[in-house]
């Protein structure tokens, strides 16, 4: 058995954040001071410039562009790429959830490889494959270290040009997937997610979940996984980011040795884009519960609008920052109305949204949703001042550097970098992208975007007359 190199060892990064997290939290709550932004204005962090290299290169046989960075300080390489349009969005009407179903049976055994001798490779050679599918595209991933770099080649390669799909290993994974949709339909918040997209989205392919419904599940054959493949992952609607320890003839020939086999062309229909009814305002969707939890929606921009940076400035303030928003400032640290409240960003590649979500006790929700309209119109109608845009431009700038600890991150991004057409000098410029959006940008955003009319509130639960009435 080959033994896994120390370094090779996958950090549970996501852990060390969250026990991060949770310490800030508990910090914030006993010295209301607190303030991320000021921990990292005055961390080395705001010295800090991107400096590597991110080079296009092309494979010599498919032609098959990627982005690559070459990365020697440990002998390790990941590969991110993704198939753009072939996520749920590409399901058929009768077969939703077969991106995922899919997805997960590209990991079940490939070539003369079942299931468990295929986990058995990855785990004995420090390699780790996966694969996803979420709204708008498949997505997959490979890590590796540099001495076992040909057989985590060969391994990928053969998932997508010789799985398996054993018929056992495929009735066991689409039971899994419907006892998971199962166990996510007990808790409120994706009830309130599924019944949210179903109102707003109105029978797009955005209103069902990537996960998919659980009769067109048990209706998918082998055969709708093979045509899924050939169809929907070719060359030309692959994106690719390689990070790591290789040259750059390295890093081209592999894209050959993994993806050449690929179809060409892709045969996806893409349906039209959703068309959401905004003058929808409020709806109450009525169900006995502990909390009332609210989703909202808005209309957002497209990742290349000369819009984006400013709306991100503004709802970074608003409610993107965690505790120290504007939001949680009103409604949680003055009046203790929620834990916390939340917006962001969504780009969905056909209806990108400006979208948040808190929840609050039937007894707090009349003030809760007061507060939130008023914090909201305010930030239409008022816009944001010099300090907060200081403030918000040296955070989102010395924190960005902290993406880049992590090598599968790294590829991540470089692969987002040329799906969305972003270039390759993208690291270096982002900074002064942010630098340079002025107040007059941000408050022009804020009022466009921040419109009294504009955001759909979506309540699931009780408020405080439903909840009466409920028990009378």
């Amino acid at each position: 058995m080959t033994h896994r190199p120390l370094y090779a060892k996958k950090h549970h990064h996501w852990f060390s954040f969250i026990l991060i997290f949770a310490m800030a939290a508990f910090i914030w709550y006993l010295y209301p001071k607190f303030s991320p932004e000021k921990i990292i204005e005055q961390s080395e962090l705001k010295n800090c410039t991107f400096s590597a290299k991110v080079q296009e290169i092309t494979a010599p046989k498919s032609k098959i562009k990627a982005y690559f960075m070459p990365e020697n300080t440990n002998p390790i390489i990941s590969i991110h790429f993704s198939f753009a349009g072939a996520g749920s969005i590409s399901d058929n009407a009768k077969l939703r959830g077969l991106s995922n179903i899919t997805a997960q049976m590209l990991l079940e055994g490939s070539a003369n490889l079942n299931s468990q001798n295929f986990k058995e490779e990855l785990e004995n050679y420090a390699i780790e494959i996966s694969y996803n599918a979420d709204y708008d595209d498949f997505n997959g991933s490979m890590l590796t270290t540099k001495d076992n770099l040909p057989h985590a080649v060969k391994l990928l390669h053969n998932t997508l040009a010789l799985p398996l799909l054993d018929a056992k290993d495929f009735e066991r994974i689409k039971q899994q997937t419907i006892t998971h949709i199962d166990r996510l339909s007990e808790h409120p918040s994706e009830q309130l997610n599924r019944k949210a997209s179903e109102i707003i989205f109105a029978g797009h392919p955005y209103s069902y979940s990537p996960l998919g419904k659980k009769e067109n599940i048990r209706n998918i054959t082998v055969n709708d996984i093979r045509n899924f493949i050939s169809k929907n992952l070719a060359k030309d609607n692959l994106y690719i980011g390689i990070a790591g320890d290789l040259s750059t003839k390295e890093a081209s020939e592999i894209i050959d040795d993994i993806f050449g086999e690929l179809s060409d062309k892709n045969g996806i229909k893409t349906p039209q884009p959703p068309k959401i009814d905004f003058s929808l305002s409020t709806k109450d969707l009525n169900e006995n519960l502990p909390q009332v939890l609210t989703r909202i929606t808005a209309p957002g921009v497209e990742r290349l609008s000369k819009e984006f940076y400013p709306l991100f400035i503004a709802n970074y303030i608003f409610g993107g920052s965690g505790l120290s928003s504007r939001i949680n400032q009103a409604t949680r640290e003055k009046e203790g109305l929620t834990y916390g409240a939340h917006t962001s960003l969504s780009f969905l590649k056909q209806s990108p949204l400006l979208v948040g979500t808190f929840s609050t006790t039937p007894q707090n929700f009349a003030r809760m949703q007061e507060i939130f309209r008023n914090e909201w119109n305010k930030m239409g109608q008022e816009g944001i001042s010099p300090q907060e845009l200081k403030s918000a431009k040296n955070y989102l700038i010395f924190s960005y550097n902290l993406r880049f600890s992590d090598i599968s991150t790294i590829a991540e991004i470089l692969a987002y970098m040329q799906k969305e057409n972003l270039g390759k000098d993208f690291l270096k410029k982002r900074n002064s992208y942010v630098k340079n959006v002025t107040l007059e940008q941000v408050n022009i955003a804020a009022k466009k975007y921040f419109a009294p009319q504009a955001p759909i509130i979506i309540n699931y639960g009780l408020t405080e007359d439903n909840h009466e009435q409920e028990h009378k």
